[in-house]
């Protein structure tokens, strides 16, 4: 179970990761749309930065970050790996583009109030997330 900000942080860190790599197998499989899926992984890489940036800034020494309200099961946000033809594929890293912003709202509705700029940094993933679940869609 996820019940602290650091452990939520790690899990968003393994499955932005995991998404982006994905991305680059339907960069390889699907060369005709190379662009849009390194776009893509490359976007996974930067929310997980972002991320992971906002909690280095947040935390010192001085306190501890806190427990979460409510804990989060990791296995509620699990990713598939792409199959399929293009359509199916592209459907699948939709629905992990929608897993992963359930993930961070979810993560910003439970975490402590210590860390703003990490609340606020995943929010903005959330956006930049549903822009890219549009490019995939442009795709079918």
């Amino acid at each position: 179970m996820l019940n602290t900000t650091s452990m939520i942080l790690s899990h968003h860190q393994m499955i932005e990761k995991k998404q982006s790599e994905y991305y680059m197998f339907l960069a390889e499989k699907y060369p005709q749309n190379v662009e849009l899926f390194i776009q893509g992984a490359n976007e996974n890489l930067k929310h997980m930065d972002m991320a992971q940036r906002a909690y280095r800034e947040g935390v010192t020494d001085a306190f501890e970050v806190g427990f979460l309200m409510n804990t989060l099961d990791p296995n509620n946000y699990s990713l598939m790996k792409p199959n399929g033809d293009l359509d199916k594929s592209v459907n699948i890293m939709i629905a992990n583009e929608e897993t992963i912003i359930r993930f961070c709202e979810d993560a910003v509705k439970n975490s402590s109030k210590l860390l703003p700029d990490v609340l606020s940094t995943f929010e903005r993933i959330v956006k930049r997330k549903k822009r890219n679940i549009e490019k995939l869609r442009k795709l079918k």
